[in-house]
């Protein structure tokens, strides 16, 4: 319409936005005098969520604007780098119909509502701009008769993709033009595309006035049902069909019904007992839970959470211990190739089987029996197969019967971590890969069995080179294998593979928005993004992986870090307190050694260092432990004793960076700040790139001075808004739980 400039009003000392238009866009006086009015009319709009106009000049007859001037960016900008997740479409939506709401009820129309209207500030909230094209509605005939005399030859205003078809069709704006404009935005916001974006205006228009709008639930499968049904009321051909802003205000403030359902598959009972089959009920379990944790809408417990519940007679304290709506329960008898398996679905509430069911089946037909057992445990918790489910299901890789055994046997060893049963493991998949050379499962098997041998175990074995070569052979046969770019960011996030954060990053994204149960996906994304400076998100992440296991181990350990990095020391300990029975980690360990020695409790710190370097021989952590106590003590020399411990037992384990780290502390404390610097900058270019670790630790207190301790922190900071930026890309494609 014009042009915009930033002015400084000398009066108020105060920087604003001033919009000039241009003559040519108001060919006549009376369209001059209505343009003012109409623009005097937005200036009298005082709410937050609008942009103020502080004044509106006639310069020499050409209207100038004084507006607010918002920093941030449009909505367009965000949306160009992906859809938004619900809850954020919902919070900008629920503001922009509260502006609306203020300005119908003062008789103004925006006429121009789009996302490159729209501003999100830097505070999160939205200001629409922009009331230059704001019609007034009109309660006198006489009144209204007038109005549209001086607007009839620009009635159709605004910009062409959200433009109501009732314009088009030549009536005057309404509020439910604004709304239908909204609708459109809102469709935006959830898919990242226009409900019609054709070509050419002509045939833009055609689909404005003639087609339906299409649900956008097709293009984003997450997105409520709720809001998906409200967004198509929105663009609604015929205006009185769409929601009154009152309407839409209510159903848009309104929290949506959770869909999100819990299910454990217990290990099925056997009927006859013999060592060849010992494996057969936990196996089918997890071909069970498997298929089951394609479904979004369904939390599905991992099979390590149900471990414990090969004997029980009991399902619906099963299910009550393991915190689900429901359990899946069976027996299976085997003869030969062939199989009879019985299943029922036991409510934990009404206390009774939902479904049950008798299949006759055989290895060879195993998937089969599994699509079935799925469909219809879907249908009893009256749960809907979405497109995206559909397609998740369809794409999963098969085996025939005797390969599926070997790898569901291999499968389910490994979730024993010792070196015997990682070795059982491997010849298990290496004798399905033999059988079925180009299937890709049992050669993503290996990768996972020969990367758990170099994390754990033997570092320097070349097992992460097979861990590799196992990965890439898979995603050679199929190249969007979820569990193949799982492993990918596995091995790219260690010493080995460089740590390269974020096409791991991208890697278990990937992996996760196609596989949303995979508990152990969400523990290594959570650690990354902690390592490279993201406290809260990582700490969602964990959150997310324990609500899909809450006895995972891995997350409950881990997670207690992040209270040690915001010094929430005594939230540690109760942390650690709180792992489950029987939980035996160095990790849980050291942490709490790091507590004590924040908390000043010097001897309790020194008695964990002395049992747990009993229990963990080879963990260098309670080495560079060891280190920071003695410094603490003001005793060098010891200090320096277990310094050269850390560094003697160094093996390119994945966690150094943390005994790095420790170093740092303990060197710092001596006062050593040269060497305490060299120490942080291997950290940071060993894995651990954490900005609030660095800032947020007492015993660093000493470097803050120093020059390049500074430069550290600055490059540091550039870094963690560089991963912040990308996280904010990635995360809408990861599946949300609605």
């Amino acid at each position: 319409m014009g042009e915009v400039f930033a002015a400084h009003d000398e009066k108020l000392d105060r920087t604003v936005a001033v919009k000039v238009i241009a003559n040519a866009r108001l060919d006549s006086e009376a369209s001059r005098k209505l343009f003012l009015r109409e623009a005097r009319a937005a200036a009298a709009l005082d709410h937050p969520f609008i942009c103020t106009v502080h004044d509106v000049l006639d310069r020499g007859g050409e209207p100038v604007i004084v507006m607010e001037r918002v920093e941030g960016e449009t909505l367009q900008q965000r949306i160009a780098r992906g859809a938004i997740p619900t809850d954020q479409l919902v919070s900008i939506s629920v503001e922009v119909a509260e502006a609306l709401a203020a300005a119908h009820a003062r008789g103004i129309v925006h006429r121009d509502i789009k996302s490159g209207n729209i501003m999100i500030a830097p505070s999160g909230h939205v200001k629409v701009m922009d009331f230059g094209l704001a019609t007034i509605v009109s309660s006198s005939p006489d009144e209204a008769t007038a109005h549209r005399s001086e607007e009839i030859s620009a009635r159709i205003v605004g910009t062409l993709p959200y433009i109501a078809p009732e314009i088009l069709r030549g009536e005057n704006a309404s509020p439910a033009s604004d709304v239908y404009a909204l609708g459109v935005v809102m469709f935006e916001m959830a898919t990242a595309r226009r409900p019609f974006d054709t070509r050419t205006d002509a045939l833009l228009m055609s689909d404005i006035l003639n087609r339906e709008a299409p649900s956008p639930r097709k293009l984003n499968p997450a997105l409520p049902r709720t809001l998906d049904e409200l967004i198509v009321r929105m663009l609604a051909k015929d205006p009185a069909r769409r929601p009154a802003i009152a309407e839409l205000q209510s159903q848009l403030a309104a929290k949506p019904e959770k869909r999100q359902r819990s299910l454990a598959v217990l290990p099925f009972q056997l009927l006859t007992h013999d060592a060849e089959n010992v494996h057969l009920g936990l196996a089918l379990a997890d071909a069970v839970t498997s298929e089951l944790a394609l479904v979004q809408s369904l939390l599905v417990r991992p099979t390590a959470a149900i471990l414990k519940y090969q004997t029980t007679s009991d399902p619906i304290a099963a299910a009550r211990d393991l915190g689900v709506d429901a359990v899946v329960a069976g027996t299976v008898q085997r003869a030969g190739s062939r199989l009879r398996v019985t299943v029922q679905l036991v409510s934990a509430s009404e206390e009774r089987p939902l479904w049950s069911t008798k299949i006759d089946t055989t290895f060879e037909d195993i998937f089969a029996m599994q699509d079935e057992v799925s469909r219809k445990i879907v249908a009893a918790l009256q749960l809907e197969l979405t497109p995206r489910d559909e397609q998740r299901l369809a794409k999963r890789v098969q085996a025939s019967g005797d390969v599926l055994d070997l790898i569901i046997r291999g499968r389910v060893t490994l979730l024993t971590e010792t070196i015997a049963a990682v070795n059982e493991a491997i010849e298990n998949f290496e004798r399905a890969h033999e059988l079925e050379p180009e299937n890709p499962l049992p050669l993503i098997g290996l990768s996972d069995a020969y990367g758990r041998l170099a994390y754990t175990w033997d570092p320097e074995g070349g097992w992460w080179e097979r861990a590799k070569e196992m990965c890439e052979r898979a995603l050679a046969f199929d190249p969007d294998l979820p569990e193949g770019h799982y492993m990918q960011a596995r091995i790219a996030w260690t010493p080995q593979g460089g740590f390269q954060h974020e096409y791991a990053m991208r890697e278990l994204v990937a992996a996760l928005g196609e596989r949303p149960n995979l508990t152990e996906g969400f523990d290594w994304l959570a650690t990354l993004l902690f390592h490279v400076g993201l406290i809260e998100e990582g700490s969602e992440q964990f959150a997310r992986a324990i609500s899909i296991n809450p006895a995972d181990a891995t997350a409950l350990s881990h997670s207690i870090v992040l209270q040690l990095v915001v010094r929430r020391y005594d939230e540690v300990l109760r942390g650690a307190d709180l792992l489950p029975k029987g939980s035996d980690s160095s990790w849980a360990d050291y942490v709490t050694v790091l507590a004590h020695l924040h908390l000043g409790d010097l001897a309790a710190a020194e008695r964990l260092i002395d049992t747990a370097s009993r229990k963990f021989p080879t963990q260098i952590l309670f080495h560079c432990g060891r280190a920071i106590l003695e410094a603490l003590k003001g005793n060098e020399q010891a200090a320096q004793q277990a310094i050269e411990r850390t560094l003697r037992n160094r093996k390119p384990y994945g966690h150094f960076h943390h005994a790095q780290f420790d170093v740092a502390c303990a060197l710092a404390v001596l006062g050593r700040n040269d060497e305490a610097v060299g120490w942080l900058n291997d950290a940071v270019h060993g894995g651990f790139p954490c900005l609030a670790a660095i800032e947020n630790e007492p015993l660093l207190e000493h470097l803050r001075g120093a020059s390049a301790y500074r430069s550290l922190v600055a490059r540091l900071r550039q870094s963690r808004d560089h991963f912040a930026s990308l996280w904010t890309t990635l995360k809408p494609r990861l599946t949300s739980l609605s």
